[in-house]
């Protein structure tokens, strides 16, 4: 029987992907956009979004990295500016806390994720994960065991929703239902499969 139905933040709860971002700055320093994404993903995002980078160590990675001045990295600053709620996925969520545990596991840095809860409305919520206070990242299995843990569910008895495919097999390996986000519509049939 399920409990409890758990989101991620980014690409699912709010519009925003790192993608955007990384095409921001390929058009600032030149280089193409993979390598804008290798470079940072491979090399800073893990150890940012963990909690083991300060943001000015990251900016200035960046900076180093790519030869723009720190002004120009806009890393929380293009956030705030191109963030928006998802009103549909919103409304799922408000509908689910009726009868479910409702909670988000997402992988973000401090000072995003500070912003985000001020967009957010955190009664929707029973529980909220934070990569960047949790010490670990999606799709690492551990951050779906603590979060169970902490909610006293049991793996079977929970939904993970992400619009990562490496995240959602993260949440399967740890037991969980894992669902792909695409869209509302999509959503739907998944849930509905799963006897939501």
């Amino acid at each position: 029987m399920i409990k409890a139905v758990i989101f991620d933040i980014g690409g699912v709860i709010v519009k925003f992907s790192n993608a955007d971002y990384y095409k921001y700055i390929s058009r600032v320093c030149k280089i193409g956009e993979p390598e804008v994404r290798r470079v940072i993903e491979r090399r800073a995002l893990d150890l940012f979004e963990s909690g083991k980078m300060t943001s000015v160590e990251f900016e200035r990675f960046i900076s180093k990295n790519f030869g723009i001045h720190r002004n120009m990295v806009q890393w929380y600053n293009f956030y705030k500016n191109k963030v928006k709620i998802n009103p549909d996925v919103v409304e799922l969520i408000k509908e689910l806390h009726e009868t479910y545990i409702t909670a988000y596991i997402t992988n973000i840095d401090r000072g995003r994720y500070n912003y985000t809860l001020d967009i957010l409305d955190r009664d929707d919520f029973d529980f909220r994960f934070a990569s960047c206070y949790m010490g670990i990242r999606k799709p690492n299995i551990g951050i779906y065991k603590k979060a169970l843990k902490e909610m006293h569910i049991k793996p079977e008895e929970a939904i993970f929703i992400d619009n990562m495919q490496e995240n959602v097999i993260g949440a399967r390996k740890a037991g969980m239902h894992g669902v792909l986000f695409e869209s509302r519509r999509m959503l739907d049939i998944s849930l509905s499969k799963l006897e939501l």
